[in-house]
Order: structure tokens, then sequence, then C-alpha cells
């Protein structure tokens, strides 16, 4: 009798780990495809006379979407802007950099060339004549959004931008 019951109870305690460790393993599917690693804003102060460059908001992601991504955009105080996206690498090696402040390197990628894990930076530039379209919520502030092949808009929220110091030219 106190060997049944043993058994059972060796039964129960092993079912109930199977259980456990089962839905531990079962990996939820999200349909977001980037994941961010920083926002910032950085202006650039020239050191001769002429008209004022680029200020802007800068975005590092990593992609994680199977198919590349189509187009980016950036829904923010600016209104509806396109980016600019390039491949970023992270600076490890300050001691070859000149002094100003960036953390990442960027260099230009063709869209179609990213795949899955690639680190990019995403820029947002005014000029573009874009429509807004009719499936972005009025109400979406702060928030990238962009497509890969055959899906809908899908996006990611930015809750905070942080400010970086001014890169002064000579």
């Amino acid at each position: 009798m106190k060997t049944k019951i043993l058994f059972c109870l060796i039964a129960l305690c092993l079912s109930a780990t199977l259980t456990v460790s089962a839905k531990k393993k079962k990996k939820k599917k999200t349909k977001n495809c980037v994941t961010l690693v920083t926002a910032f804003s950085q202006r650039i102060v020239p050191g001769i006379p002429g008209p004022p460059p680029p200020t802007g908001v800068h975005f590092v992601i990593v992609w994680q979407g199977d198919k590349y991504p189509e187009t980016f955009f950036w829904r923010g105080d600016g209104g509806w802007l396109s980016c600019n996206v390039a491949k970023a690498k992270k600076i490890v090696n300050r001691k070859y950099i000149r002094a100003e402040y960036r953390e990442y390197e960027a260099s230009v990628i063709a869209i179609d060339k990213i795949k899955k894990g690639d680190t990019l930076q995403l820029d947002p530039v005014t000029g573009g004549k874009f429509p807004i379209p009719k499936e972005i919520p009025e109400t979406a502030q702060n928030t990238l959004f962009y497509k890969t092949g055959g899906s809908g808009w899908l996006s990611c929220h930015v809750d905070s931008i942080r400010k970086v110091p001014d890169i002064i030219r000579p």
C-alpha cells in the first residue's frame, strides 16, 4: 500500500515538472520584427558659416524578421517622416575615433540585403511628401512604423529618446 502511494506521488511530481518545463519551452510568437536598442537625439554644430546641417533623432534597432523590411517611417513631433536605413556597428575601440561623441558607426546597406540579426540605424529625414496611410491611428506618436514583404503596417513604440552631446565640427 505504501509503495503504491509512493509511486503515485512520484508520478504526480514528475508529470507536474514536465508540464511546467513544457510551458517554459513554448515560445511566444510575436509579429514584432524589431528590437529597439537605443534612441537618441544629437545636433551637429558646423564650424564654418553655411546652412545648418540636419539635426535629428536616430534609432538603433536589431532586425528580427525573416523577410527584409520594405520601408521605415517615424511618427513623432515632426510629423510623418521617412527613414534612411544604414547598417550600424557599435564602436568599441575609441582610441582611433576623433573626440566626437558617437556610439555607432553607420555604413550604407541596400534594404534588400538586410537579414535577421542585423543591427540597423534609422535616421528620419524631412522633405518627403509621403501621406500618412489610413491604417495608422491618428493618436500614434513616437512610433516607428515599418512593412515587410506582404505584411500590413507594423510598429514599435519608442518610450524615451535620450539627448547625447553635440558634435562640433572644426
